[in-house]
């Protein structure tokens, strides 16, 4: 893999450096949860579309919304249009908020796995209806489909994104586990040769009916260098489940970016972090063994486990979290040699 120079830029967002950018990765802020877009020269796609259960009810649909819109404000050339929804696995911090991205903007596909349970399926079927009553392309995406072309993956919307640059492909998709994590669609995006991997929740750890996803998708493109990749989105929230040695080895990455609610937040019900335990400080001290560059030092905190929290923990390697950092953009230059990262600035613990 080509060595990537970092270079770390902490700046509002929507800067000239992002608006110059080839492509983008936004992680944006939605609490105990993920949604993610991604920005092309022609196009923009979401990956999931969660939330928290938060006092007040509306405040990461709001935060969505709000991001969104100053992102289609600035990108008046994609006229409110996403490409595409990808939701990795219907459980509800994945899709709590994706009925008012639909009801909202203009989107031409709606990608999942074809799951018919999950704590957040009654917001992905009433999407899918959404799709067909509005004449949005849904498409839904087994293991077995990605089985039958071999090592490869498979490759979204080349025409689209301009397959000379740009390459979006499905690595591994749902299986019909009993642990719905297992069933995320995961996601690897290169601009030339900066790449990105989306992981979902798949974790290390296997269920009753399904093998761990993490190890079989290690496993399975062991001979290809599809899971090599600069940019890792931390599986399952910085989880003790979702990412174990091995699989770092076999990315390598630059950075790393956990997408986690804030340890405050403990209300209510008992679905956030603090009652989780991320990001867990194992997986932490494990990103700062194989994450290979460098952020400026900041005192942050970790969770040892659940419902306990290890304050001043100094970070010094390129590992963020919404947790910490608040919205996160990793962008990548012209020629795919710098990374640039913004963030909308460190919270208070």
């Amino acid at each position: 893999m080509k060595t990537l120079r970092l270079c770390l830029a902490f700046a509002l967002l929507f800067s000239a450096t992002v608006a110059r950018a080839q492509m983008s990765a936004h992680y944006i802020n939605v609490g105990q949860a993920d949604s993610i877009l991604l920005e092309f020269k022609k196009a923009a796609i979401l990956i999931d579309a969660g939330g928290e259960a938060a006092d007040p009810p509306t405040r990461d649909r709001d935060h969505l919304l709000d991001y969104l819109n100053k992102f289609f404000n600035r990108r008046t050339d994609l006229n409110r249009t996403l490409l595409a929804v990808i939701i990795s696995h219907p459980h509800l911090d994945h899709t709590r908020n994706l009925m008012p991205i639909l009801r909202t903007f203009k989107v031409k596909n709606l990608i999942d796995g074809g799951n018919m349970r999950g704590s957040g399926f009654p917001q992905l079927r009433q999407a899918r209806k959404f799709a067909g009553d509005n004449s949005i392309r849904y498409r839904a995406i087994t293991d077995k489909e990605i089985e039958n072309l071999g090592t490869t993956g498979l490759r979204l919307f080349p025409t689209t994104l301009n397959a000379s640059d740009i390459d979006l492909r499905v690595l591994d998709a749902s299986r019909g586990c009993e642990n719905g994590n297992n069933d995320s669609l995961i996601v690897r995006v290169t601009y030339k040769e900066a790449s990105y991997l989306f992981g979902g929740d798949a974790e290390t750890e296997s269920d009753p009916i399904c093998e761990a996803e993490v190890p079989m998708l290690v496993d399975f493109y062991q001979s290809t260098k599809l899971v090599d990749v600069d940019v890792y989105k931390v599986g399952h929230h910085g989880s003790h489940n979702g990412t174990d040695e091995e699989f770092m080895q076999a990315m390598t990455p630059q950075i790393s970016v956990i997408s986690a609610g804030i340890h405050t937040q403990q209300g209510p019900g008992k679905f956030h972090a603090f009652q989780f335990g991320h990001p867990r400080e194992n997986i932490v001290a494990l990103l700062e063994r194989f994450t290979s560059k460098d952020r400026d030092p900041v005192d942050v905190y970790t969770m040892p486990r659940v419902k306990e929290v290890k304050r001043d923990r100094r970070v010094e390697r390129a590992i963020y979290c919404t947790c910490w950092d608040g919205d996160i953009v990793v962008s990548t230059n012209a020629d795919a040699s710098k990374f640039t990262v913004t963030t909308s600035g460190l919270r208070a613990f």
